[in-house]
Protein backbone atom coordinates (compact mmCIF):
# COMPACT_ATOMS: atom_id res chain seq x y z
CA UNK A 1 0.00 0.00 0.00
CA UNK A 2 1.33 3.40 -0.96
CA UNK A 3 0.02 6.09 1.69
CA UNK A 4 0.11 9.34 2.51
CA UNK A 5 -3.05 11.43 4.10
CA UNK A 6 -1.68 14.82 3.26
CA UNK A 7 -2.19 15.45 -0.69
CA UNK A 8 0.20 16.83 -3.27
CA UNK A 9 3.36 14.96 -1.85
CA UNK A 10 3.69 12.58 -5.28
CA UNK A 11 2.49 9.51 -4.19
CA UNK A 12 0.80 8.02 -7.26
CA UNK A 13 4.00 8.74 -9.12
CA UNK A 14 5.34 5.97 -6.40
CA UNK A 15 2.14 3.74 -7.40
CA UNK A 16 3.00 4.37 -10.66
CA UNK A 17 6.74 3.30 -9.82
CA UNK A 18 5.71 0.14 -8.27
CA UNK A 19 3.35 -0.80 -10.79
CA UNK A 20 5.93 -0.50 -13.18
CA UNK A 21 8.79 -1.92 -11.50
CA UNK A 22 6.40 -5.40 -10.54
CA UNK A 23 5.32 -5.73 -13.86
CA UNK A 24 1.98 -6.69 -14.50
CA UNK A 25 1.02 -6.57 -10.68
CA UNK A 26 -2.99 -5.49 -10.43
CA UNK A 27 -3.55 -2.47 -8.89
CA UNK A 28 -6.19 -0.76 -6.69
CA UNK A 29 -6.75 2.77 -6.66
CA UNK A 30 -8.56 4.30 -3.83
CA UNK A 31 -9.70 7.96 -4.43
CA UNK A 32 -11.88 10.38 -5.27
CA UNK A 33 -11.18 10.22 -8.99
CA UNK A 34 -8.81 7.88 -11.34
CA UNK A 35 -5.67 8.73 -12.48
CA UNK A 36 -3.63 5.85 -13.88
CA UNK A 37 -5.60 5.54 -17.48
CA UNK A 38 -2.71 4.38 -18.70
CA UNK A 39 -2.24 1.30 -16.96
CA UNK A 40 -5.21 0.01 -18.85
CA UNK A 41 -7.50 -3.01 -17.08
CA UNK A 42 -5.02 -3.43 -14.39
CA UNK A 43 -6.40 -1.04 -12.40
CA UNK A 44 -9.48 -1.61 -10.37
CA UNK A 45 -10.72 1.87 -9.52
CA UNK A 46 -12.83 2.19 -5.62
CA UNK A 47 -14.34 5.66 -6.09
CA UNK A 48 -14.53 7.80 -2.34
CA UNK A 49 -17.41 9.79 -2.20
CA UNK A 50 -17.76 10.56 1.51
CA UNK A 51 -15.58 13.83 1.93
CA UNK A 52 -13.18 13.66 5.52
CA UNK A 53 -15.80 15.84 7.22
CA UNK A 54 -18.51 12.96 6.98
CA UNK A 55 -16.47 10.29 7.87
CA UNK A 56 -15.49 12.38 10.85
CA UNK A 57 -18.78 13.01 11.36
CA UNK A 58 -20.31 9.62 11.37
CA UNK A 59 -17.35 7.90 13.05
CA UNK A 60 -16.54 6.36 10.12
CA UNK A 61 -19.67 4.94 9.13
CA UNK A 62 -19.75 7.11 5.99
CA UNK A 63 -17.17 5.35 4.46
CA UNK A 64 -17.84 1.97 5.16
CA UNK A 65 -19.52 0.63 2.69
CA UNK A 66 -17.08 1.84 0.07
CA UNK A 67 -13.93 0.47 2.26
CA UNK A 68 -16.14 -2.76 1.87
CA UNK A 69 -15.76 -3.45 -1.94
CA UNK A 70 -11.83 -3.07 -1.54
CA UNK A 71 -11.25 -5.06 1.10
CA UNK A 72 -13.13 -7.78 0.02
CA UNK A 73 -10.74 -7.61 -3.72
CA UNK A 74 -7.74 -7.77 -1.47
CA UNK A 75 -8.82 -10.56 0.54
CA UNK A 76 -9.39 -12.03 -3.35
CA UNK A 77 -5.98 -11.45 -4.42
CA UNK A 78 -3.88 -14.69 -5.51
CA UNK A 79 -0.91 -12.17 -6.57
CA UNK A 80 1.45 -9.28 -5.27
CA UNK A 81 -0.64 -6.12 -5.30
CA UNK A 82 -0.45 -2.74 -4.92
CA UNK A 83 -2.87 -0.18 -3.75
CA UNK A 84 -2.50 3.35 -4.22
CA UNK A 85 -4.61 4.92 -0.91
CA UNK A 86 -5.49 8.48 -1.83
CA UNK A 87 -5.34 11.74 0.01
CA UNK A 88 -7.58 12.16 3.29
CA UNK A 89 -8.33 8.09 2.89
CA UNK A 90 -5.29 6.69 4.18
CA UNK A 91 -5.81 7.26 7.88
CA UNK A 92 -9.56 5.92 7.88
CA UNK A 93 -8.98 3.04 5.61
CA UNK A 94 -5.59 1.71 7.67
CA UNK A 95 -7.60 1.69 10.45
CA UNK A 96 -10.05 -0.27 9.17
CA UNK A 97 -8.14 -2.22 7.55
CA UNK A 98 -6.00 -3.13 11.10
CA UNK A 99 -9.51 -4.46 12.15
CA UNK A 100 -9.55 -7.18 9.52
CA UNK A 101 -5.47 -7.91 8.42
CA UNK A 102 -5.55 -10.35 11.06
CA UNK A 103 -8.33 -12.59 9.70
CA UNK A 104 -7.13 -12.27 6.32
CA UNK A 105 -3.59 -13.05 7.46
CA UNK A 106 -4.91 -16.35 8.58
CA UNK A 107 -5.40 -16.73 4.88
CA UNK A 108 -2.02 -16.06 3.56
CA UNK A 109 -2.47 -12.40 3.24
CA UNK A 110 0.50 -10.65 3.90
CA UNK A 111 0.69 -6.52 3.91
CA UNK A 112 3.66 -4.09 3.52
CA UNK A 113 2.94 -0.40 3.81
CA UNK A 114 4.87 2.39 2.24
CA UNK A 115 4.71 5.96 3.16
CA UNK A 116 5.63 8.92 1.31
CA UNK A 117 6.17 12.02 3.02
CA UNK A 118 8.23 15.64 2.42
CA UNK A 119 8.86 18.13 4.68
CA UNK A 120 6.02 20.05 5.08
CA UNK A 121 4.39 20.22 8.45
CA UNK A 122 0.97 18.25 7.58
CA UNK A 123 3.29 15.60 5.61
CA UNK A 124 5.75 15.40 8.62
CA UNK A 125 2.53 15.02 11.39
CA UNK A 126 0.86 12.43 8.89
CA UNK A 127 3.53 9.97 8.64
CA UNK A 128 4.56 8.90 11.98
CA UNK A 129 0.93 7.84 12.37
CA UNK A 130 0.41 5.89 9.54
CA UNK A 131 3.55 3.68 10.36
CA UNK A 132 2.19 3.51 14.18
CA UNK A 133 -1.03 2.33 12.74
CA UNK A 134 0.35 -0.32 10.61
CA UNK A 135 3.38 -1.81 12.25
CA UNK A 136 1.42 -4.41 14.05
CA UNK A 137 -0.15 -6.43 11.49
CA UNK A 138 2.01 -5.41 8.52
CA UNK A 139 5.80 -7.68 7.49
CA UNK A 140 7.66 -4.63 6.15
CA UNK A 141 7.36 -1.14 6.19
CA UNK A 142 8.90 1.98 3.60
CA UNK A 143 9.46 5.36 3.98
CA UNK A 144 10.10 7.24 0.64
CA UNK A 145 11.23 10.96 1.50
CA UNK A 146 10.29 13.05 -1.79
CA UNK A 147 12.74 16.13 -1.57
CA UNK A 148 10.10 17.74 -3.97
CA UNK A 149 10.30 21.04 -1.37
CA UNK A 150 13.90 20.24 0.34
CA UNK A 151 15.22 17.35 2.73
CA UNK A 152 13.53 16.11 5.53
CA UNK A 153 15.66 16.55 8.67
CA UNK A 154 17.94 14.01 9.01
CA UNK A 155 16.88 13.56 12.93
CA UNK A 156 13.20 13.14 11.92
CA UNK A 157 13.92 10.35 9.49
CA UNK A 158 16.42 8.55 11.84
CA UNK A 159 13.20 8.45 14.54
CA UNK A 160 11.92 5.82 12.27
CA UNK A 161 15.00 3.60 10.90
CA UNK A 162 13.80 0.95 13.11
CA UNK A 163 10.49 1.19 11.81
CA UNK A 164 10.68 1.66 8.11
CA UNK A 165 13.26 1.22 5.80
CA UNK A 166 13.64 4.76 3.83
CA UNK A 167 14.97 5.94 0.61
CA UNK A 168 14.60 9.02 -1.12
CA UNK A 169 13.58 11.15 -4.45
CA UNK A 170 15.65 14.26 -5.33
CA UNK A 171 13.52 17.01 -6.41
CA UNK A 172 13.39 16.79 -10.18
CA UNK A 173 14.31 20.28 -12.06
CA UNK A 174 12.36 18.85 -15.61
CA UNK A 175 12.71 20.62 -19.25
CA UNK A 176 9.63 22.62 -20.01
CA UNK A 177 6.85 20.78 -22.00
CA UNK A 178 8.25 16.92 -19.81
CA UNK A 179 5.38 17.76 -17.22
CA UNK A 180 2.61 17.60 -19.78
CA UNK A 181 4.09 13.90 -20.88
CA UNK A 182 3.83 13.01 -17.14
CA UNK A 183 0.58 13.96 -16.88
CA UNK A 184 -0.73 12.46 -20.08
CA UNK A 185 0.27 9.46 -19.49
CA UNK A 186 2.50 8.62 -16.38
CA UNK A 187 5.93 7.30 -15.87
CA UNK A 188 4.44 3.88 -18.50
CA UNK A 189 4.63 6.43 -21.49
CA UNK A 190 8.12 7.82 -20.92
CA UNK A 191 9.66 4.78 -22.61
CA UNK A 192 7.08 4.71 -25.62
CA UNK A 193 8.42 8.59 -26.65
CA UNK A 194 8.28 8.53 -30.17
CA UNK A 195 12.16 10.90 -30.67
CA UNK A 196 10.90 11.88 -34.00
CA UNK A 197 7.74 13.40 -33.11
CA UNK A 198 9.66 15.08 -29.89
CA UNK A 199 11.95 16.20 -32.61
CA UNK A 200 9.40 17.77 -34.67
CA UNK A 201 7.23 19.54 -32.17
CA UNK A 202 9.87 21.16 -29.34
CA UNK A 203 12.87 21.14 -31.76
CA UNK A 204 16.00 19.01 -31.50
CA UNK A 205 18.06 20.40 -28.65
CA UNK A 206 14.74 20.69 -26.68
CA UNK A 207 13.37 17.21 -27.35
CA UNK A 208 16.73 15.40 -26.12
CA UNK A 209 16.54 17.59 -22.81
CA UNK A 210 12.64 16.67 -22.26
CA UNK A 211 13.41 12.82 -22.87
CA UNK A 212 16.69 12.37 -20.80
CA UNK A 213 14.83 14.25 -17.73
CA UNK A 214 11.88 11.92 -18.11
CA UNK A 215 14.01 9.49 -18.43
CA UNK A 216 16.26 10.19 -15.11
CA UNK A 217 12.70 11.27 -13.74
CA UNK A 218 11.56 7.50 -13.94
CA UNK A 219 14.54 5.52 -13.15
CA UNK A 220 14.81 7.60 -9.67
CA UNK A 221 11.00 7.18 -9.27
CA UNK A 222 11.79 3.07 -8.98
CA UNK A 223 14.81 3.58 -7.37
CA UNK A 224 13.00 5.00 -5.06
CA UNK A 225 10.66 2.37 -4.41
CA UNK A 226 13.06 -0.68 -5.24
CA UNK A 227 13.11 -2.07 -1.51
CA UNK A 228 9.20 -2.02 -1.54
CA UNK A 229 9.25 -4.01 -5.19
CA UNK A 230 11.48 -6.17 -3.99
CA UNK A 231 9.60 -7.11 -1.26
CA UNK A 232 6.57 -7.47 -2.86
CA UNK A 233 8.17 -9.78 -5.65
CA UNK A 234 9.17 -12.00 -2.88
Amino acid sequence: MITQEKGGVGKTVFARALAEAVDGAPVFEIDASRRMHELGDRVSFFKMRATREDIERSGGKASRAEFDAVIDAIAQTKTSTVVDVGANTSMTFLTMLSDIAPALADEGLEFGACVVVTNEPGALAEAPKLLLVAKPWTKARFLIENRLHGGVDAAWLKKFSDVAKATSFENQSLEDGADEYLQAGGLLMIGKLDPAKLREKHGIASAVRIRKDLERFRLEAMQAVRPAAEWLVG
